[in-house]
């Protein structure tokens, strides 16, 4: 729908908007800062050419045998690889962060309680810590 993005990152600014369980009041499980939020937003809703280009992601779904071939590629990745997943995750389930992590040869899986899909803001400390083990390890 022609200015169906630009209205969506107008009502954004709305609380109720935010807090919707089936937009971003799945995504975390305390609320997100209005501050924080507004800066994610602001260049979608003052710049088409940003608008033009996050539409185009959010429709794009590759073929399922596109992504069965970068699964596969995964196995190839010899580095280390941490992924930080919420046990709690209500738009991403527990299940593909423990898929995710199968594909990696070197892996290390932190699973993180009592957060959702935003981590980095449900769980900052928690995140770090995970973080600053996996890069000393490396």
């Amino acid at each position: 729908m022609p200015g169906g993005l630009a209205l969506l990152t107008q009502l954004l600014r709305l609380r109720a908007m935010r807090r919707a369980p089936r937009g971003w009041g799945w995504m975390g499980k305390r609320p997100v800062p209005d501050n924080v939020m507004d800066a994610w937003f602001r260049l979608a809703r003052t710049n088409p050419a940003i608008r033009r280009d996050l539409a185009k992601c959010v429709v794009f779904v590759p073929a399922r045998s596109v992504l069965l071939q970068w699964a596969q590629r995964s196995a190839s990745f010899e580095r280390p690889v941490l992924v930080a997943w919420a046990t709690e995750n209500r738009v991403m389930s527990p299940e593909h962060g423990r898929r995710l992590a199968v594909l990696f040869p070197k892996v290390q899986l932190a699973e993180i309680d009592d957060s959702y899909t935003l981590i980095p803001e449900d769980q900052p400390d928690v995140l770090a810590q995970h973080l600053r083990a996996f890069l000393t390890r490396q």
